[in-house]
């Protein structure tokens, strides 16, 4: 993955995302591997349930996956990343990655499509395709000097309109959202808040994420999944093989869906399980 964004990295529209499906991770030891193995600057997110695997028909014991987005949306590509290629053709020596690759281009309208990009403001335009905000914002503070030539500044300020636009959307679609799902609405002002913490809108997000903790199906959600981290994640990191698998976790699961059964958290805790079963079946 690292390889495959330093190689397209300049290629104007490409957002490149690492995903990381261990399924005794947290979002803290995430973090630890990605300042390890220097997995960055690109955005990480932890799926340790597996919904974004199952999503993207990712095998569950797999060890890496890679997979390509179109600009229409669609897969247009989803394997190993095992580096097929092309043995005749035109495409002779190209990964069928590349080639799809390619094809994507032809048919997509990026963020910046038809947006002159001036030099001074290639990076900060890099860090707005990989929608990394924090290091987008300390590229556009450069153009607040001075001598700054206009076509930047101006670049700057499409740049913080075209995020501030966003950002207040996202902030509408949450609090509607918090009338109709408040689980949903509580992980989404949650990730809100993180991804923007000096946001004008974070305050009003954090407050509404506040409310909705004392809200009784958030409450049960959060309760869910505190008891996973607190009790099987601790024996899952342990077990080392499919025998201790099914003598210690699986009456642990058994218990713990007696107690949380009528959870949303529930169907995650079942399919992180279960990936770390196959996981283990392949030792």
């Amino acid at each position: 993955m690292v390889k495959n964004y330093e190689k397209y990295r300049d290629i104007p529209g490409i957002t490149t995302i690492g995903i990381c499906m261990s399924t005794t991770a947290t979002v803290k030891t995430m973090a630890q591997q990605v300042e390890r193995f220097s997995i960055k600057p690109f955005a990480n997110m932890l799926d340790a349930g597996g919904a974004t695997m199952a999503a993207y028909g990712v095998p569950k014991n797999s060890a890496t996956w890679l997979i390509l987005i179109d600009g229409e949306g669609k897969i247009a590509y989803n394997d190993a990343g095992m580096g097929w290629r092309w043995t005749g053709g035109p495409n002779t020596g190209k990964t069928v990655f590349e080639t799809q690759l390619e094809e994507s281009f032809k048919k997509s309208k990026h963020l910046l499509s038809g947006v002159s990009v001036p030099a001074k403001m290639a990076t900060a335009a890099h860090y707005y395709d990989l929608q990394q905000f924090e290091l987008l914002d300390r590229e556009l503070a450069k153009a607040d000097a001075k001598d700054t030539p206009q076509d930047v500044k101006d670049f700057a300020g499409l740049l913080r309109g075209k995020v501030t636009e966003h950002r207040k959307l996202r902030a509408e679609q949450i609090q509607k959202l918090a009338e109709s799902n408040p689980v949903q609405a509580h992980r989404d002002a949650t990730a809100f808040v993180d991804a923007y913490p000096k946001a004008p809108e974070t305050s009003a997000i954090k407050t509404l994420a506040g409310k909705l903790m004392v809200h009784a199906k958030v409450r049960r959600e959060l309760q869910a999944e505190s008891a996973y981290q607190l009790t099987m994640v601790p024996e899952m990191k342990k077990v080392t093989n499919t025998k201790a698998f099914n003598d210690r976790i699986q009456p642990m699961l058994e218990g713990y869906l007696k107690t949380f059964a009528d959870t949303q958290f529930a169907e995650v805790v079942k399919n992180a399980v279960e990936a770390h079963r196959l996981a283990l079946s392949k030792f």
